[in-house]
Order: structure tokens, then C-alpha cells, then sequence
């Protein structure tokens, strides 16, 4: 029964997928803009006032980190219309599978279309800063490890966030009241040490921050452990956070959608 219903979730993110592609070429262009807009700023114009060439492989991994977050808002759109207005979600109910797995299917669509934004992120980088940019440090294992936890977090966030905004008259509020503070205070532009020599109570309250694991367990994948908090506890804090955000969400969809 159980790989009837992976069957069933098979065949539907078949559908999502296609329905993807169609709208793929211009994901990757907003992604191609926003990455040389923030990287010619980091790895060429901050040189030119002085600072060290590391800030460029430090930014580049926090902008492999973040490629995926900026799919949150939208997707959060969709489903919060989605829910007000056709309830096309309500379709899904109706097939042969638990009502949890309505939701599964969505964290594991929005698991792989992040996952996917964030590998095209590399090339990107490579192709637009050739000699500037370094791998030669980077854990491909870890980096691929790290991609796909922060991926699935991503996913867990859109369902979360959707479950948490009560209408879309709300929606408005969750960029500059949830993600842009998530995204800004969770290490883009700044290690976990470094805030924590600075101002070590606010370091303490940042870990409370899944972002934060994000950027320092990618950076210490990109460019080697030392001066990042231990890869494997930020892998580990991913999973816990990931699991927390979908459990939460998915209890209070169904409540909200009437399956309970």
C-alpha cells in the first residue's frame, strides 16, 4: 500500500514539474541577475575600497545559500490564493492518499525545485567570475549535503509560512517581517564568530536562527571549516529545524483546510 502511495506522489510532481519548466527560464534569469549584481559588488567593488579577497568567496557561498529563499515568498503567495480563492489543493485530497502526503508532496516539490535553483547557482558563479572564484577548497559531498538540507528547509518555511499568514490581505507583511530578518540577521553577510566577538549575547539568540546554520554550514563546505560552527552540528540543526517547521505546518493546514 505504502509504495502506492509514492506512486500516487510520483506521478503528481511529474505534473508539478512540467508545469515547472515552464516558468524555469525566467527563475534563472532573476537568479543570474541577482547573482551579478551581489557578486560584482563583492568580489570587485569591495576590493576596490580595500577589502581582502576572501570577502568574495565568503559572499559567494552565502549567495549559493541563499538561492533558494527567494522562492519562498511566491510559493507562499500561491498557496495562501490558492487556499482564499480556487482551492485547487482541495483536487489533491482526492486521491488514493493520507492527507499528510498532500502536503509531503509539496515540501518534496519545493525540496527539489530549491535544490535545483541552488545548483544552478555554481556554474553561474564559475561562468561570470572565472578567476576570481575558488573551489578548490569546497567539500563536494558536504556542499551537495548542505544544499539539500537547506533545500528541504526552504520547503518546510514555505508550507510553515503559509500556515502561519491568516489571509491574503497579510501577505504583504511576510518578506520584511519574516524572511528579509530571517535571511539578514541569519549570517549573510557576516560569520557566526564574527557577531559573537562583537556582541555575544545576540551571537547566543542567532543560533535560535535556522538561516544562521544555513550560511556557516555551507561556507565551512565552500571554503573549510575553520572560522564556522562544526559542519556536521549545522547539518544536524537543519534536520531538526526542517522537521519541526513541517510537523507544525502540517498540523495546522489540515486544520485549516478542514481535514480534521
Amino acid at each position: 500500500m505504502q509504495m502506492s502511495y509514492f506512486s500516487v506522489i510520483k506521478e503528481v510532481l511529474k505534473t508539478d514539474f512540467t508545469i515547472f519548466r515552464k516558468n524555469v527560464l525566467d527563475k534563472i534569469i532573476d537568479l543570474a541577475i541577482w547573482i551579478i549584481t551581489i557578486t560584482f559588488v563583492s568580489v570587485y567593488l569591495m576590493a576596490a575600497f580595500g577589502v581582502t579577497d576572501s570577502f568574495g568567496s565568503f559572499m559567494v557561498a552565502g549567495l549559493i545559500a541563499s538561492a533558494g529563499l527567494f522562492e519562498v515568498f511566491p510559493e507562499v503567495m500561491n498557496l495562501v490564493s490558492d487556499f482564499e480563492g480556487n482551492q485547487i489543493i482541495m483536487f489533491y485530497t482526492l486521491l488514493p492518499i493520507p492527507t499528510s502526503f498532500v502536503f509531503i508532496r509539496l515540501l518534496l516539490y519545493y525540496t527539489l525545485s530549491s535544490f535545483f535553483l541552488a545548483l544552478c547557482t555554481i556554474p553561474m558563479l564559475k561562468a561570470f567570475f572565472w578567476y576570481s572564484i575558488s573551489f578548490e577548497a569546497t567539500s563536494i559531498v558536504q556542499l551537495f549535503v548542505i544544499m539539500i538540507l537547506t533545500s528541504a528547509l526552504y520547503g518546510a518555511l514555505i508550507l510553515w509560512t503559509a500556515s502561519m499568514v491568516p489571509s491574503i490581505q497579510k501577505i504583504g507583511s511576510v518578506w520584511m517581517r519574516f524572511i528579509y530578518p530571517l535571511w539578514f540577521m541569519g549570517g549573510f553577510q557576516f560569520s557566526w564568530l564574527m557577531l559573537y566577538q562583537a556582541f555575544p549575547r545576540i551571537a547566543i539568540v542567532s543560533l535560535l536562527n535556522p538561516l544562521m546554520y544555513v550560511m556557516e554550514g555551507t561556507r565551512a563546505a565552500f571554503s573549510g571549516q575553520e572560522g564556522y560552527l562544526p559542519f556536521w552540528a549545522c547539518a544536524g540543526m537543519l534536520l531538526i529545524f526542517t522537521a519541526g517547521f513541517s510537523w507544525h505546518a502540517i498540523k495546522r493546514l489540515k486544520r485549516r483546510l478542514d481535514f480534521i
